[in-house]
This record gives structure tokens, C-alpha cells and sequence, in this order.
């Protein structure tokens, strides 16, 4: 058996010489840096982690707190010497102090997973899976095997939902950049980096959608791991050392206390929240919304080929699975035509999903600009766009959205705000100057699982998306409100506006001025 880095340069190898572009020469490279690498690595570790599986900080009083590790080899704590150098014994003593409760840790994970097998751990686990919090880290053997990015994030999700409707809160940590691998020689490590990190990508999306908290390893601990590989690798220089997983703990424990806190103000919650219809209690499940949207979708809407099309072909260039849901789309196609729109601007495009369906409901001559920050996002919208014959009525702008809505000549009748939600504030002001009197503003994902309510945020999404909702509450050019929406893609919301009139402007000015806007690096990029 090949050690995990050996199976990754063997894949990407594999996967390298998959593409018909690559010449005869370039393959016998790549396979020769294939060999390399596992003679490199070899397996010095074996493919067993210690168990590290007990009551940690057990002379803390008070009922345990039932912490679950879940994922590959890096959630199991292969490559720790010591059993309480282990990712779960780091997180364990962790969260024991900050939440002055000792933790029992159970360890579901399994060196050489993938996220597929995740529900299968979650399955062997039993009782113990219902855990107060459950810590996912994923994604290194779905890069090396090959996995589709949008596939891998799905079976991601598809746990995160799981656990969540036990009332188990989730943290993710997103897969590293296995560019940081030395070991793996040039080009196959470039080959692995831009893999994880178009997984990453899609696992924070979907893992987000369904409820965890996602914490991005790339980000937080990637440049020490790049900085400093002998010291935070160990002896296979693939899996980190003791002192890479006390760094990749301290990244991931923010997030896992503040899910404790917030799975335990739920269950406070609970039997005050809970609703009955009809004489029937409905305390809605993600497969509860799950099973309703697909009726409803089923009910109301008819197939529409390019749309799936423009999906399927976002999916296979491995770009998240973030377009709004068919039946959000519906609605934006109904506000179009109650509105009578015939200008359409469309802040962040993905891969063109949103465009398709809104450009079908505009009339003759009307016309829908659509600006993305990625190059590679915008060839594949123009590509499913031309394939749906709209091209000729939709225009695709590549740029940075600061940099492109000054450029912009509006007005639009309709502007439609889904890109990095750090920059709402940004789009909002531009929305305001672009749109005539009456325009309708559409700001989507404004509830973010919930996390909208908690004004002590760290995630700066959420925090963008809060100075948004801010914004339209107290800018005298919006009338403004939201809507929580559960459905196909998870618990988050809208926010629909209308641009008051000079008049109404006015006189709304009197109560609440204008609010300052900063944020000069904002971007259309990602829904």
C-alpha cells in the first residue's frame, strides 16, 4: 500500500496525463515525479494513529462536554508522537479550559478517507454521535483519488446536515493547500495546489450551507506549514508534526467554542421555539427542507435544460456549488417581470446559473450585465449563456467589481448583489448611484445559517453581510427587508430593497443620514 503523498503524486500524475494537451514528454516528467515523491515519503508513520479516545481534563467539574473528531488521517493524528498531541487531544484540553468542563473525545476518523466515507464513520460511531460538537477535517485523499471537487463537497455536506439534525454543531476545517508539500516535486505540486484549493473552496460553500462553521486551514495555518516544513511536518514531511497540530488546534478552537456555545443556547431554546402547525409539531430538519424544496421545485417548475447544463459544466470545472436554488431563481425571474424590468445588473456571476434564468424573463431588448472577479468563472458562464442563445442580451465583465461598477452606465431597473459578502456596503452604495427611482436591490445569503445574529462574529462574511443589513436599514436611498429561506442549499435568506426617489430620499435623510462606506477592495467573486 502507497502512503497517502505516494497516492497524490501518483493521481495527480494520472490526472495530469488525462488531458489530451499534455504531450508524451510532459507525462514521462510528471510520471518520473510521481516516483520521486513516494520514495521521498515512503510510509515511516505506518497508516495507524494513535487513539487518543478518553476523558481529557477530567478534574474540571460539570458534565462532559462530548467532542467528535471526524475525517482522514490529519482528524485522526497521524504523525503525533504522543497521544496528547493529536489534533483531538489538542482540541479536547482546548475547549476543556475555555469551557471549564472536561471533554470526552471520540474519534471517528479514518487514515486514508475520503468525504464519502464520512457518513460511514458517523454510522460507526453509534450513540456517540451525538455529540455536542463535531470537528470535520477532510479533503487530502479526495484530491489524491481524484474526486471531483463538487461530488467531495457534497458528501461533506450531506454529514454536516446529518450531524446537525441530531443537534450535534459542526466545525470544518477546509483542506490544505497540498502545495505545500516538498516532498512532491515541480509541476505535480502546482498540479496539487490548485486541486485543494478548488475543494477547499467548495467544501466552505457547502459545508457553510448546511450548517457548520468553516474554518480555512489554507488561510489560517497554510504559511507556517510553507515557512517552516521542518518544524511543523513530520517524519513523512505529509502529515504535521506535534507542534503543526498544537498551530492547526489553535486555528480550528475559536470556531469549536463558539459552535458549543452555540448548540447550547439552541437547546436552552428549544422548548420555547418549538412550532405547531396544524396540531403537529414541525421542528424542521435540513432533510426536512431538503424533501420540501424538491416538491416544491417539482410542483412549480419546469425542467429547464440549460440551466442544468450550465450547473453540470460549473461542477465539472470544479467550481462551488454556490448558485442560488431553482426556485430562487424563479423568484428573481417574478420580480423581473412584476417589476417590468429591462436592465439587469448582476454582481458576481459564478458560472452564469443566475444570469441565464433572469436574462429568459427580461423582454425584448432588454439587457443583463454581469460582473466576475475569476476569468476561468466568466468563460464558463459565457460558454453556458451562448449555449442558452443569450448572448446577445447578456454581457459578462471580467474585474474586480471596484474596479468595474464606476465604469458602469446604469440605470438598471434591477441589481442583483451575490459576490463576497465583505463588500454588500460597496455594492449597495453602487447599486444606489447605478439604479433609477423604484429599481429593485436583491442582496442574497443575508442570514448565513444564523450566524447573522451574532454580533460577535469573527467570520468577516458575516460581518460584511450585518454592515449590509445595517446599511439598508439606516441609508435614506434604500426601503428595505429580509426574508430567511430554508431550502435545497441550507438556512440562509434575502434581502429585497427598493431605491427610494430624490423625494423620499429626502425626507428620509431628516431621521438618519447616509452611513460612510469603506471598503475599497471589494470583488465580484463567489455567491
Amino acid at each position: 500500500m502507497t502512503s497517502p503523498a505516494g497516492r497524490m503524486a501518483a493521481a495527480l500524475g494520472g490526472a495530469a496525463l488525462s488531458l489530451g494537451a499534455v504531450a508524451v514528454a510532459s507525462r514521462r516528467v510528471l510520471g518520473r515525479q510521481a516516483a520521486i515523491a513516494r520514495d521521498r515519503i515512503g510510509k515511516p508513520l505506518g497508516e495507524s494513529a494513535l487513539d487518543a479516545d478518553r476523558l481529557w481534563r477530567g478534574s474540571l467539574a460539570g458534565e462532559p462536554v462530548r467532542l467528535v473528531m471526524l475525517g482522514d488521517s490529519l482528524a485522526a493524528g497521524l504523525g503525533a508522537a504522543r497521544r496528547k498531541d493529536t489534533l483531538g487531544a489538542r482540541l479536547a484540553k482546548g475547549l476543556a479550559l475555555r469551557a471549564h468542563r472536561p471533554v470526552r473525545l471520540r474519534t471517528g476518523a479514518v487514515v486514508g478517507a475520503e468525504s464519502a466515507t464520512l457518513m460511514a464513520q458517523i454510522d460507526a460511531l453509534g450513540d456517540d454521535a451525538r455529540a455536542d460538537v463535531a470537528v470535520i477535517v477532510v479533503g487530502g485523499n479526495d484530491v489524491t483519488h481524484r474526486v471531483p471537487a463538487g461530488q467531495a463537497a457534497r458528501s461533506l455536506a450531506r454529514a454536516v446536515a446529518r450531524l446537525r439534525a441530531d443537534g450535534c454543531a459542526v466545525v470544518v476545517g477546509t483542506c490544505p493547500d497540498l502545495g505545500a508539500l516538498r516532498p512532491v516535486p515541480e509541476p505535480l505540486r502546482s498540479f496539487a495546489s490548485r486541486a485543494s484549493r478548488s475543494l477547499a473552496a467548495a467544501q466552505e460553500s457547502a459545508a457553510r450551507a448546511a450548517g457548520a462553521r468553516v474554518v480555512s486551514l489554507r488561510r489560517t495555518v497554510g504559511p507556517v506549514f510553507v515557512d517552516e516544513p521542518d518544524r511543523m511536518f513530520s517524519l513523512d514531511r505529509f502529515h504535521p508534526s506535534a507542534l503543526g497540530y498544537r498551530r492547526t488546534a489553535d486555528a480550528l478552537l475559536p470556531a469549536v467554542v463558539a459552535a458549543l456555545a452555540e448548540v447550547a443556547a439552541d437547546r436552552m431554546l428549544a422548548p420555547a421555539s418549538a412550532v405547531r402547525l396544524a396540531g403537529v409539531m414541525a421542528d424542521p430538519t435540513p432533510a426536512d427542507w431538503r424533501r420540501t424544496d424538491a416538491y416544491l421545485s417539482e410542483t412549480l417548475l419546469e425542467r429547464d435544460d440549460a440551466l442544468e447544463r450550465a450547473v453540470a459544466d460549473q461542477e465539472a470545472a470544479g467550481l462551488p456549488a454556490i448558485e442560488v436554488s431553482r426556485l430562487s431563481a424563479k423568484l428573481l425571474q417574478l420580480l423581473i417581470r412584476i417589476g417590468r424590468v429591462e436592465r439587469v445588473l448582476e454582481i458576481g456571476t459564478l458560472g452564469g446559473f443566475s444570469a441565464i434564468a433572469m436574462a429568459r424573463a427580461l423582454p425584448d431588448g432588454g439587457r443583463l450585465v454581469s460582473i466576475e472577479a475569476e476569468t476561468l468563472n466568466a468563460e464558463i458562464a459565457r460558454r453556458s449563456i451562448a449555449r442558452a442563445g443569450l448572448d446577445d442580451r447578456v454581457s459578462v465583465i471580467v474585474g474586480r467589481a471596484a474596479d468595474v461598477l464606476p465604469t458602469v452606465d446604469g440605470p438598471f431597473d434591477l441589481i442583483f448583489i451575490d459576490a463576497d459578502k465583505e463588500s454588500n456596503t460597496v455594492y449597495l452604495d453602487h447599486a444606489a448611484r447605478l439604479g433609477r427611482p423604484g429599481a429593485i436591490v436583491v442582496v442574497d445569503n443575508v442570514v448565513r445559517a444564523g450566524r447573522v445574529a451574532d454580533p460577535a462574529t469573527e467570520d468577516e462574511q458575516v460581518a460584511g453581510v450585518r454592515r449590509g443589513l445595517e446599511m439598508l436599514a439606516r441609508d435614506p436611498r434604500f426601503d428595505a427587508t429580509a426574508l430567511q429561506t430554508l431550502d435545497a442549499k441550507g438556512w440562509d435568506g434575502i434581502a429585497l430593497a427598493v431605491l427610494a426617489g430624490s423625494d423620499e430620499a429626502t425626507a428620509r435623510v431628516v431621521a438618519d443620514p447616509t452611513p460612510e462606506d469603506t471598503d475599497p477592495g471589494a470583488r465580484a467573486s463567489g455567491h
